[in-house]
C-alpha cells in the first residue's frame, strides 16, 4: 500500500511539475494545475497531498528559477487538498461546488497576495490596465484598416466602462472567476476518476439548467441599479450592490440561457455552424444576448421546456409506486394472517 501511493504520489507530483511548467513558459492558464493533487488525495490522503505539493513546488522552483512558481504550486495545493477531501466524503454536488468555490476565493486572494509581495504591484490593477491596452489597441488597429468610427462605437463603450466596472464589480468577478475554476476542477477530476470506476456527484444535463422565477428581481434590479449610476451619483453602497448583482444575475442568466438554446438545437438537430454562428453572435452582437437574456427570463416564469411539469410527473409517478408497493405488501400480510 505504501509503494502504491509512493508511485501515484510521484507520478501526480510530476505532472502537477509539468502543467505548471507549461503554463508558465507556454502561458497557459494553471487552473487544472491542482487536478493531480485533488487525485492523489482522493485515492490516498490529504497528507500524501502536501507532502506532495511542498515536493512539487521545490521541483518546481529549481526548474523555473525563481520563488514564484513553486510558491504557486503551494497555494494551489489548497485546493487540491480541500477538493479532494471533499470528493473522499461523497458529498453532494451543491456541497462539492461550495468546497470547491471556497478553495479557489481563497487561492485568488493568495495569489493576488503573492503577486504583490513578489512582483510588487495590484494584480487586480494590472489585470483591468491590460483589458484598456488591449481594447486601445483594437480600436487603433480597426482605425489603421480604415474602419469606419460608427464601428467602432462597442469598442469605445467598453473603454468607458470597463475601469467603471473593474472598479465596481470586484466581488462579482472574483466570485464567477472562482465558480468557473471550481467547476473546470470537479469535471475533469470526475472525467478521470469516471475512468477509475468510480462515481462523483454531478449536476443534471446542461439543456436542463434553469433559474428559478424569483431570480429575476435580482437580475431587474440589478440591471436598473447600473443604469441609473451610470446617469445620476448614487450612493456609493447601492452602485456598488448594483453592479455586482447585475454582473452576477446577467452571468448566469446567460448560461441558462445557452442551456435553453442547446434545449431546442438538440430537439431540431440544428447543424454545427448555425450553433457556432449564434455562439459568435450571442457575444458581438449585444440585442442578441439581450433577447436571449429576456427569453431565459420568461423561461422561469413559463417554464417553455416544460421540465418542471415533468418533475412533477415523475414525482407523482414515484408516489403511485411506493402506494401500490405498500398495498401489495399489505395484501401479502392479510393473506399470511
Amino acid at each position: 500500500m505504501k509503494t502504491r501511493s509512493l508511485t501515484e504520489g510521484a507520478m501526480l507530483g510530476a505532472l502537477t511539475v509539468l502543467l505548471t511548467l507549461l503554463g508558465e513558459y507556454l502561458g497557459i492558464p494553471a487552473v487544472i494545475v491542482p487536478v493531480p493533487l485533488i487525485l492523489l488525495v482522493f485515492r490516498q490522503d490529504f497528507r500524501w497531498g502536501i507532502i506532495t505539493a511542498l515536493v512539487a513546488s521545490l521541483v518546481t522552483g529549481l526548474v523555473a528559477g525563481h520563488v514564484f512558481a513553486g510558491l504557486s504550486v503551494i497555494i494551489w495545493g489548497f485546493v487540491g487538498v480541500a477538493v479532494g477531501m471533499a470528493l473522499k466524503e461523497k458529498l453532494s454536488f451543491a456541497k462539492l461546488m461550495g468546497v470547491a468555490v471556497f478553495a479557489n476565493l481563497v487561492v485568488i486572494g493568495l495569489h493576488m497576495l503573492l503577486y504583490a509581495l513578489v512582483i510588487g504591484g495590484n494584480m487586480y490593477t494590472d489585470l483591468m490596465n491590460s483589458f484598456i491596452q488591449g481594447i486601445e489597441q483594437a480600436i487603433e488597429t480597426s482605425r489603421s484598416l480604415g474602419a469606419a468610427e460608427e464601428s467602432l462605437v462597442h469598442l469605445e463603450i467598453m473603454l468607458e466602462l470597463v475601469p467603471f466596472l473593474f472598479r465596481n464589480g470586484l466581488p462579482a468577478l472574483l466570485l464567477l472567476s472562482s465558480a468557473f475554476m471550481a467547476f473546470v476542477h470537479l469535471a475533469v477530476s470526475r472525467l478521470v476518476l469516471k475512468r477509475m470506476g468510480e462515481t462523483v456527484p454531478w449536476v443534471q444535463p446542461f439543456t436542463q439548467w434553469r433559474l428559478p422565477a424569483y431570480c429575476a428581481l435580482f437580475f431587474f434590479a440589478g440591471w436598473i441599479l447600473t443604469q441609473l449610476a451610470a446617469l445620476w451619483d448614487l450612493p456609493r453602497w447601492l452602485e456598488f450592490a448594483g453592479v455586482n448583482l447585475f454582473f452576477l444575475s446577467s452571468t448566469a442568466y446567460m448560461v441558462t440561457g445557452l442551456s435553453l438554446a442547446w434545449f431546442y438545437f438538440n430537439q431540431r438537430r440544428t447543424p454545427t455552424f448555425l450553433r457556432v454562428l449564434f455562439v459568435i453572435l450571442l457575444f458581438t452582437t449585444q440585442l442578441v444576448l439581450m433577447l436571449l437574456v429576456l427569453l431565459t427570463v420568461a423561461d422561469g416564469f413559463f417554464d417553455f421546456r416544460r421540465l418542471m411539469a415533468r418533475k412533477a410527473e415523475v414525482v407523482k409517478t414515484e408516489d403511485t409506486e411506493d402506494v401500490q408497493e405498500a398495498e401489495v405488501v399489505d395484501d401479502r400480510s392479510d393473506t399470511e394472517d
